[in-house]
């Protein structure tokens, strides 16, 4: 049958490529994203491993008093899960009141009590404050890093615990990631330990629950896991991260930053160890426990018979040499030779004595990033460290810093330094000048003109143990 013209083309036309199209001008444009689909503060997911705490910290705040204690490590959630349970006891009509440090410092007393009463009279003595706590109706106080209060609040604290003789009362609940009942430091802290009715801690996630939180987090920003992350760099995010949700947070921005200066169209493990540095090894599957140990087991009682038989050998071959055969006579005494004498030999003659050249100086390690890749990281770890993510600053400072950036190391130096610390917005970190000296050495081996003048300065406050 001869087809009609103009019905149908032989084969669909091909769109002209656009000209001039514009390059994408960060990796939400490069991957199709709508917004960065990690490290939302004000989203919450509530994760299977979290939901019997979530349960239990809105039943405290709608129905008990006292204080409840929730624990956890760094980076698992204490924060969100603290807000998310105080948004649904006050959609219960219970008036939750939320204490929460700034970004950059510490509360004060004068602040702590301004929060409490909504900037009503901060300059109220503390027994009326801890009166107008108690009255009716009922209300949850919810206290961020109770860790990290000063004294006088944490006193006040503890005397707004005591039992309400009315119908009112207070609940508290506080996060803190150390264990205030150890903190041999703060007798303030272990005494308001004593007192708190229950410690509930947040556990890690699964590996199951940390894909579907990548997979979700990708699809509210636009995205799917099947077309940005290939399955074996999906797995190795998830081994790195080891169940902490703001860890998966940290490890796919540096994979989407390091994917953009790439220009990777998917994530891969190469995108991942670019950013990150090289896989490590694998982790073992379920059940490989058990497998592992026999196999150690067996390998060692091959070993033994090894050495066993090895020396058995060796016994009966040298026993078959050293003993005579029989009726062979036995083999004469050996006369020690007497020594020969030899003639002094002449001092050799004297040699020009000559200076040993002096060593050529270390010529600095050539960067094993690409440059642009490089100035990515490094404009990542400085936005972070601005931000106050000091933990994800150093991830990315390392990284550069291992593939022999100079400048990454005097930051990561920086990073533990008191003077920079305190200039910083991560003022509550703790500094190490230990480790802060040992960058700036690292530095000054990779060729910073500057770090020689910050290590000396460093090692003078060191003790002379640490030098």
């Amino acid at each position: 049958m001869r087809r009609l013209s103009g019905l149908m083309p032989d084969s669909p036309a091909r769109a002209a490529p656009a000209a001039n199209a514009a390059a994408p001008a960060n990796y939400l444009d490069l991957y199709g994203l709508s917004k960065p689909p990690f490290g939302d503060s004000e989203s919450y997911i509530l994760f299977a491993s979290h939901r019997r705490s979530f349960e239990l910290l809105i039943d405290h705040m709608v129905n008990g008093n006292g204080l409840v204690v929730l624990c956890g490590e760094s980076g698992i959630g204490k924060t969100r899960t603290l807000r998310a349970s105080g948004d649904v006891a006050g959609e219960s009509g219970v008036r939750t009141i939320k204490v929460s440090r700034p970004p950059n410092g510490r509360l004060d007393l004068t602040q702590f009590v301004a929060a409490l009463l909504s900037q009503s009279d901060p300059e109220l003595p503390a027994a009326d404050t801890i009166e107008t706590m108690l009255r009716p109706p009922h209300k949850a106080l919810l206290i961020d890093d109770i860790d990290l209060l000063p004294p006088d609040c944490v006193h006040l604290i503890a005397q707004m615990l005591r039992p309400s003789s009315g119908p009112g009362g207070l609940a508290i609940v506080a996060t803190s990631t150390a264990d205030i009942a150890a903190d041999t430091g703060r007798p303030e802290l272990v005494e308001l330990a004593r007192q708190a009715r229950n410690s509930v801690r947040l556990p890690r996630i699964g590996p199951a629950e940390a894909r579907q939180y990548i997979e979700r987090s990708l699809w509210v920003a636009g995205g799917t896991t099947r077309r940005l992350i290939a399955p074996d760099a999906l797995k190795l995010v998830v081994a790195r991260a080891g169940g902490l949700p703001d860890g998966i947070n940290r490890w796919m921005e540096a994979a989407f930053t390091a994917g953009f200066a790439r220009g990777d169209p998917a994530i891969t493990v190469k995108t991942i160890a670019a950013a990150t540095g090289p896989a490590g090894q694998r982790p073992a599957p379920a059940g490989s426990g058990r497998w592992a140990a026999a196999a150690r087991v067996f390998q060692g009682f091959a070993l033994g018979l090894l050495v066993i038989g090895a020396t058995a050998f060796l016994y009966k071959g040298l026993r078959h040499h050293w003993q005579p055969e029989q009726g062979a006579a036995p083999p004469p005494p050996a006369v020690p030779a007497a020594p020969i004498e030899a003639a002094p030999a002449p001092p050799p003659p004297p040699q020009p004595v000559t200076q040993p050249a002096a060593p050529p100086p270390a010529a600095k390690p050539a960067e094993s990033l690409a440059p642009d890749l490089m100035a990515a990281v490094m404009r990542r770890g400085e936005q972070s460290l601005s931000l106050g993510d000091i933990a994800a600053a150093r991830l990315l400072f390392r990284h550069a810093a291992d593939a022999g950036n100079a400048r990454a190391a005097v930051a990561m130096g920086k990073t533990y330094d008191p003077d920079y610390l305190t200039a910083s917005p991560a003022q509550s970190e703790r500094p190490d000048l230990g480790l802060a000296a040992e960058w700036y050495r690292r530095a000054v081996a990779l060729g910073d003109p500057q770090a020689a003048d910050l290590l000396k300065r460093m090692e003078g406050r060191l003790p002379d143990t640490k030098r």
